[in-house]
């Protein structure tokens, strides 16, 4: 399956702009989400207390995470590193697309 992960910290920040670059990159390379994934929450918050932590628990080998850039999984480096070592090795692959960052397509 393939998710689009969408965060943003507050109220005032719109959901908008990361779901159009998310349908922009499934266009060029004719893909389309399954599930849409959305949340208003500090990417301080530990991803367990996020829906991001849910959506990982049930995520399968090969299944693909986009979103549009890796600060959108965490707030802090090891944070972020901490959800991509879990996807490398569970074979999950993560997409971004601001970083141009590809986890496990190659």
């Amino acid at each position: 399956m393939i998710y689009g992960y969408i965060r943003v910290s507050t109220d005032r920040q719109t959901v908008e702009n990361q779901r159009f670059e998310i349908n922009q990159l499934c266009e060029k390379n004719v893909m389309v989400i399954d599930k849409w994934i959305e949340e208003t929450i500090s990417g301080a918050k530990s991803v367990q207390d996020r829906k991001l932590g849910k959506l990982l628990k049930r995520m399968r080998k090969d299944d693909i995470l986009i979103c549009s850039e890796l600060s959108r999984l965490g707030r802090n480096l090891l944070m972020i590193m901490g959800v991509l070592n879990e996807c490398m090795n569970r074979d999950i692959q993560v997409w971004t697309i601001k970083d141009n960052y590809r986890l496990g397509s190659d």
